[in-house]
């Protein structure tokens, strides 16, 4: 006969294999839910924590790639420019458009609360001159005592042969849209030392057109280049542009033609020949280093320039953009800010360490501001700055403290010592 005290154990032990009661049960459900919320709600922030983190990642690498191949082109500026014994390291490698905007021209909070809004006004653009290593120097004329003279008439045609061992019908590296650069060798007669550099005197033209092999030409028997350009003019002094107290005005549209052509001006005319040249590499020069007359021993090379500028057709996405014969590639999206500033050598055996925002700046020691300005030759170091943001989002309660806007701000620069720019300056 079973007693009640073990009765009761025997309901017990029943009750425990049948499980928990429904008290525990709830209890635990309770626990589980608070735990896992938690979890979750911890996991939801490190989640948006990582995402935030790839895309400054993303931004990260992206500045330390477009700077990086910045850098690879900036080093070799003015690489080719010497080609043959007799022509010297002509030391014109970069050229830099400063923008120095007013705050009317370049103010990105105007548009607040909406993301702010960079147009091109708020962006220098940079030139790195190299020459087509695969496009043999020619020389302007083939007869003896030849002259060419390349502002003679409105459109002029050219008929130089290459040096030897080459044949014209090699040279074929020459396209109509090509800028050329015409420089004395000063080996040859007439030859004249440019002033502030190693080079001679010197002019730069913009192919219209390049024709066959011309063999019948006098001094052509062994085939000579033909190539087509629109008149340089007659270099002459230009008045020294207005001293910069003020940010200077954006230029108005150009309205006038090539000389003798219908075709328009891609640029303002702030000089005769900026229609021929539009890496600016005459611009406001001095007329000691221009010239329009070439002969037999001078010569006529094919630059292959790379431009750096920011596209700003798309105004949610400036893009940092890399040219060259033509075609653009696309450097780094979400570009916010790109300048460059120069440091100057004044012939001297003295420089200036402190980069120059400004190439109207551009002048040697001797001369005061704004004369013999724009002097592209006297640049032996680089300063790049880029700034690049995260995709904007509206909704995103952050603001940043360069331009308010709702994305995250990186930058970096870059400082280059072009070796071919600075290899004569000891």
């Amino acid at each position: 006969m079973m007693t009640s005290s073990g009765g009761r154990k025997l309901l017990r032990a029943k009750a425990w294999r049948e499980g928990f009661s429904l008290l525990e049960l709830l209890v635990a459900m309770a626990v589980f839910l608070i735990i896992s919320s938690v979890a979750f709600t911890l996991f939801n922030r490190h989640q948006t924590l990582l995402s935030q983190e790839q895309v400054t990642v993303g931004l990260n690498i992206g500045l330390r790639n477009a700077l990086a191949q910045i850098q690879l082109d900036l080093v070799n500026a003015g690489n080719g420019l010497n080609p043959w014994p007799n022509i010297p390291a002509w030391p014109v490698g970069v050229t830099i458009v400063n923008s120095n905007p007013t705050p009317a021209q370049c103010n990105p909070t105007a548009s607040l609360p909406l993301p702010p809004v960079y147009a091109a006004a708020c962006f220098d653009q940079m030139n790195v001159i190299v020459v087509d290593p695969n496009t043999p120097a020619i020389h302007p004329c083939a007869a003896a005592g030849c002259t060419l003279v390349t502002s003679t008439g409105s459109t002029i045609t050219l008929l130089g042969p290459p040096p030897p061992p080459f044949t014209a019908s090699q040279v074929t590296g020459f396209r109509a849209g090509d800028q050329v650069l015409f420089v004395q060798s000063c080996a040859a007669a007439g030859g004249k030392a440019a002033v502030n550099s190693s080079g001679c005197m010197f002019t730069t033209a913009t192919l219209t057109a390049v024709g066959p092999v011309n063999t019948a030409a006098p001094g052509c028997a062994a085939g000579c280049v033909n190539l087509t350009f629109n008149s340089t003019l007659t270099p002459v002094p230009l008045p020294p542009p207005p001293p910069l107290t003020t940010p200077p005005t954006p230029p108005t549209p150009p309205t006038w033609p090539y000389p003798g052509s219908n075709t328009p001006c891609p640029v303002p005319p702030p000089s005769p020949n900026t229609c021929n040249d539009p890496l600016n590499m005459t611009t406001y020069a001095p007329a000691t280093e221009l010239t329009d007359t070439f002969g037999p021993g001078d010569w006529v090379v094919r630059l292959l320039p790379i431009t750096y500028s920011v596209n700003t057709s798309n105004p949610n996405d400036p893009q940092l953009v890399r040219a060259q014969a033509g075609t653009q590639n696309v450097l780094m999206d979400q570009v916010v800010g790109f300048k460059v500033g120069a440091a100057l050598w004044n012939n001297n055996n003295t420089s200036t360490f402190q980069y120059n925002y400004s190439a109207a700046n551009y002048t040697t020691g001797s001369n005061p501001p704004g004369t013999n300005a724009y002097q592209f030759n006297l640049i032996r170091s680089v300063r790049v700055s880029v700034i690049g943001r995260t995709q904007p989002d509206p909704t995103n309660p952050y603001k940043n403290a360069y331009d308010h806007g709702p994305y995250e701000i990186r930058g970096n620069s870059i400082i280059v010592d072009p070796r071919n720019l600075t290899m004569n300056s000891d």
